[in-house]
């Protein structure tokens, strides 16, 4: 009989475990697994807020110190002893460059999420060009944006849209010192938006939801209620793609969800805010020594970007009556940040197998 491999998912917030689902739920249909999930704090709250039944849970400080053949981790939390294998993820596509660490030394692969994060990793010396650790997977989250596997009218009914009106998503970044697009004009954004002849489906990150004194003193809970108005329509899951197919334009920040969308080819508008974009390179000065971000050289050509709501508004306008404006950048940044769009879980798990010297056929 051969021997049960023992494979941890581990996660911080419930956003983590959006990253890893698609993997995980592939191996939980093959027996020769015992696949076990932790989380940072409790993870029966963590996966019990999210509908997770069924799978086992162990606490970090416990997982840490047990033996696992392999452990898979969306971020740098967790510090595992004496798993045989550790799998980095990473959590978003993010160009503020979190996920080029030292930290990431620690780990026996790196499932690099494109080509923006495997070259980054190189320039900036972090990991040597040849270095086997560097796998090219994908983001396995994202592959139901463009397999077919989403039904835009069924996710439509589901939220009660039942009209033919175009769909605006505002997805705002978390917050910050600095404060983001929601903190400086949220509630105009939002007032704007819903008198217009269109459906606005808001999805703040669920961080926005945790009042902090300086980062995030509104109760954005109650502020959302108080600003309802029957064209908008408020998400609080933790995973975006449904409400990204569901919509023709995105309005974000500095979010990496705007990078994700790309992959649908729809237009989609940068609102900015000075002070976080300030914060964005004074952190990009420190981490590498550059002057200008990739965010402010680049990484906004793919949308409109705007400096105020009445800029915002003629811009959904321009950006719903030409949805193909600026359609090439977006492909291109699609294939920038993005290895094996709709095929990344089957090349993760591909590579799972290879790692534990398993045969996957029988997947």
């Amino acid at each position: 009989m051969k021997k049960i491999k023992k494979i941890l998912f581990t996660a911080a917030t419930p956003m983590n475990y959006i990253m890893f689902k698609p993997i995980s739920d592939r191996l939980l249909t093959d027996e020769r697994f015992e696949v076990v999930y932790t989380a940072n704090h409790s993870p029966r709250k963590l996966y019990g807020a999210l509908g997770v039944k069924n799978v086992k849970m162990i606490r970090h400080e416990i997982a840490e110190w047990k033996k696992f053949d392999m452990c898979i981790c969306p971020g740098y939390f967790y510090k595992p002893r004496k798993t045989a294998v550790k799998v980095q993820i990473f959590h978003s596509a993010s160009i503020d460059n979190y996920s080029v660490s030292p930290k990431a030394m620690k780990f026996d692969k790196l499932f690099t999420i494109g080509p923006y994060l495997y070259d980054k990793f190189i320039s900036t010396g972090t990991v040597a060009e040849n270095d086997p650790r560097l796998e090219k997977i994908g983001m396995p989250k994202i592959d139901c944006l463009v397999d077919g596997s989403l039904d835009a009218s069924a996710i439509r009914k589901e939220l009660g849209i039942d009209n033919d009106l175009p769909t605006v998503l505002y997805a705002p970044t978390r917050s910050t010192i600095s404060g983001t697009s929601l903190e400086h004009a949220g509630e105009q954004i939002i007032k704007t938006i819903s008198q217009m002849d269109v459906n606005l489906i808001i999805k703040l990150h669920d961080r926005n939801y945790r009042m902090w004194r300086k980062k995030n003193p509104m109760d954005w809970k109650k502020r959302l209620d108080d600003l309802k108005t029957p064209n908008m329509k408020v998400i609080t899951g933790y995973d975006i793609c449904p409400a990204f197919y569901a919509s023709d334009l995105l309005l974000s920040d500095v979010s990496s969800v705007t990078y994700e969308f790309c992959t649908l080819d729809r237009p989609m508008i940068f609102y900015n805010i000075d002070p976080m974009i300030d914060l964005v390179e004074k952190k990009e000065r420190e981490r590498w020594g550059n002057e200008i971000s990739d965010l402010l050289a680049w990484g906004r050509d793919c949308g409109q970007v705007v400096f105020n709501v009445s800029e915002m508004k003629e811009a959904i306008d321009f950006g719903l009556a030409n949805p193909q404006e600026k359609s090439e950048i977006r492909k291109e940044f699609a294939q920038k940040f993005f290895y094996n769009l709709g095929g990344a879980t089957d090349k993760a798990v591909e590579k799972i197998y290879d790692l534990l010297e398993l045969d996957p056929l029988n997947l």
